[in-house]
């Protein structure tokens, strides 16, 4: 409880005046990679030798044009080994992350201040048309019609859900 209650603390400092914090949870990127379904592309020995950028919105588990909410939001969130943090206030949905090396504050004291969170991406609490949980990830839909599925921890979903 006192890391939710550290994280809760480490957002508060990114409110505006009045703004009420809801909740927070731990997000990264769904691989979406299984053995099932993969295309020919993604088995070709060709690919490796010359590397295809993922353009913006092409990753499984994003749906939307390159500059919609769930394509932007995707492009802040990392992998697992390096989560960001999705908070969800009364005005707004933002991401949050470390700045190099304070991760270690955020898991055990550590001897001087912790430093504090970046704001990578924010957006209108009012552009989130629904949060829910599906097949154990969390997926966000925009009034803009796109949408993202993001991992986060199973236990934290409904507390986050309820925000």
């Amino acid at each position: 409880m006192d890391a939710e209650r550290d994280l809760e603390a480490r957002v508060r400092e990114h409110l505006q005046p009045g703004e009420t914090f809801r909740a927070a949870i731990w997000a990264s990127r769904a691989d979406g990679r299984t053995s099932v379904g993969m295309t020919r592309r993604e088995i070709s020995p060709f690919r490796f030798r010359r590397p295809m950028p993922e353009a913006p919105g092409a990753r499984r588990g994003v749906d939307g044009a390159p500059r919609s909410r769930a394509v932007t939001l995707d492009q802040q969130i990392s992998i697992v080994t390096d989560p960001r943090i999705l908070a969800l206030t009364d005005r707004r949905l933002m991401v949050l992350s470390k700045r190099a090396g304070s991760w270690r504050g955020l898991f055990r004291p550590s001897a001087g201040p912790v430093p504090p969170l970046r704001l990578r991406w924010d957006c209108p609490r009012a552009d989130l048309a629904s949060a829910t949980e599906q097949s154990g990830r969390l997926r966000l839909t925009f009034t803009d019609g796109s949408g993202v599925s993001l991992l986060t921890p199973t236990a934290q979903v409904q507390p986050f859900l309820a925000g």
